[in-house]
């Protein structure tokens, strides 16, 4: 946990609106949301844990009074998108909400969506700023509903070499409870390569149908895996 007493140096006029400053401070750091503040140029002010965490960014690395496109998190090449966005909070005195997946977990990759509302900070009738507040958004299918079953972050990439990365696409859609002949619609394959390749798959395992596969990989946690190449290429998406 950071040093409570921190002061935002970045800007001198920037501050909140609470009786204990340093009381809110503490609350931001122990809750399980995500916090970030901006200055009204869009430099970091303060980061949560969470945030920083969920970010994929360097232990220890210091966030205060840098833009996102000096933080190596995946999300600094968006930084146009993302300053954009904060600007018209600034102008327009309002919040908007932002789909923010962020991606941790170095080679594993894996994903975890917030919803974020970036809402004006104001002082004196001036926006001075910017406050990002964000919760987590689970990741539900009907196998969580049903099984009364409380979702986990979703994983990029194999979760075993047993299968092959076209097989392991074969098992991500059969997850999902697609038919075959869905699945090679969504792969741009024939129904035949599908059936061939899930007949590889059984016997790797030693099961003989599709039932049987979604109850083995999901006995193994492999439903809580998609393929790499499944990822969205943007992580920072306005709402409104």
């Amino acid at each position: 946990m950071r040093d409570k007493s921190m002061n935002f140096s970045v800007n001198k006029d920037l501050d909140i609106h609470s009786e204990n400053f340093d009381a809110f401070i503490s609350y931001m750091e122990n809750s399980n949301d995500f916090w970030a503040i901006k200055d009204n140029e869009s430099r970091f002010v303060y980061a949560n844990d969470i945030m920083v965490y969920y970010s994929g960014l360097p232990k220890g690395f210091n966030i205060e009074g840098r833009f996102d496109g000096e933080c190596p998190a995946p999300w600094a090449e968006f930084k146009d998108i993302i300053q954009a966005n904060e600007k018209n909070v600034r102008i327009s005195q309002k919040t908007i909400p932002v789909l923010n997946t962020l991606t941790y977990g170095g080679r594993e990759k894996i994903i975890q969506p917030f919803l974020v509302n970036v809402t004006p900070l104001m002082k004196d009738g001036k926006c001075i700023g910017v406050v990002g507040h964000g919760r987590k958004l689970e990741i539900y299918s009907m196998y969580h509903f049903e099984n009364n079953i409380h979702p986990e972050s979703l994983t990029f990439g194999k979760p075993t070499d047993l299968f092959t990365d076209r097989e392991f696409d074969i098992v991500f859609f059969a997850l999902q409870s697609l038919s075959a002949k869905d699945i090679a619609r969504k792969l741009g394959i024939t129904y035949r390569t599908v059936q061939s390749r899930l007949h590889i798959i059984y016997q790797k395992i030693g099961i003989n149908s599709l039932s049987q596969l979604k109850e083995y990989c999901r006995g193994k946690g492999y439903d809580n895996y998609a393929p790499t190449r499944f990822i969205n290429p943007n992580p920072y998406i306005t709402l409104s």
